[in-house]
């Protein structure tokens, strides 16, 4: 049976209500590749073993740090949209939603490209553990403003973005045991990426049937301010680096 709605799960929908009113909506285009994440999948468990006493690394884990890293070549994708000018961003703030009680919270993580995949887990840890405990960064900040609307409407000054919530979203359907999906989008925000989920396929390779490991990513992007080969661009940089795993540890495996 769900449970009732929490006054933390209230203030939350408050502010997805200002975040998606609909004319804050935008024309939005989606492109999806599969990643062959089987070589990947068995890197991540070696890291593991040897490292997990530390933090233990995930997929989202690691797709954070390629597209934080593949990031700076694609400023546009973490810019902003005002309708009419492109803002570039000084940073790269990736905004992780995670499943808590009956919604969302999100973990924000500034310049991550300036990180290692060891110190993202750890950030995921430590931020998870304080949004399971009520006291995330991101839901904290609501309490504090309580619900002012001058900082939750679409004319919110773009500071309470870059500081408090992001420029480029990494949502993990596939954590939720979902196929993949799309991400619906907001002015100013231009693009966000969704995870999806990890299954076996069987393809033909030299003559014989082989399994391997199949996840698809999709990224959705307003086509207003952007065009589909510099995302696609992108998202085939992204796979590349996913299926030829080795470089993207920066610490012995």
């Amino acid at each position: 049976m769900q449970s009732e709605m929490t006054q933390r799960d209230i203030m939350f929908r408050h502010f997805q209500m200002h975040k998606f009113k609909s004319e804050s909506m935008v024309p939005t285009v989606a492109m999806t590749v599969n990643i062959n994440t089987t070589k990947l999948t068995e890197l991540k468990s070696r890291v593991n073993k040897i490292n997990g006493h530390i933090s233990r690394i995930t997929i989202t884990h690691i797709i954070t740090k390629v597209v934080a890293d593949t990031l700076v070549r694609y400023p546009i994708l973490y810019s902003f949209f005002d309708g009419k000018n492109i803002i570039e961003n000084p940073e790269i703030v990736l905004n992780i939603p995670v499943d808590t009680e009956n919604h969302v919270e999100y973990i924000v993580i500034h310049n991550p490209e300036l990180k290692s995949i060891m110190d993202i887990s750890i950030d995921f840890r430590d931020e998870l553990k304080d949004i399971r405990n009520g006291h995330g960064k991101f839901m904290s900040f609501l309490q504090q403003m309580s619900m002012d609307q001058s900082h939750l409407s679409v004319d919110s000054p773009i500071e309470f973005l870059r500081q408090h919530y992001g420029n480029f979203v990494i949502s993990n359907f596939g954590s939720l045991n979902i196929d993949s999906g799309l991400l619906a989008l907001a002015q100013p925000m231009i693009s966000g990426l969704c995870i999806g989920s990890i299954t076996p396929i069987v393809r033909r390779k030299s003559n014989q049937w082989i399994e391997i490991m199949n996840l698809p990513i999709t990224i959705s992007f307003d086509h207003r301010a952007i065009d589909g080969a510099y995302v696609g661009k992108f998202l085939n940089e992204v796979k590349q680096l996913l299926e030829n795993p080795d470089r993207i540890f920066n610490f012995p495996v």
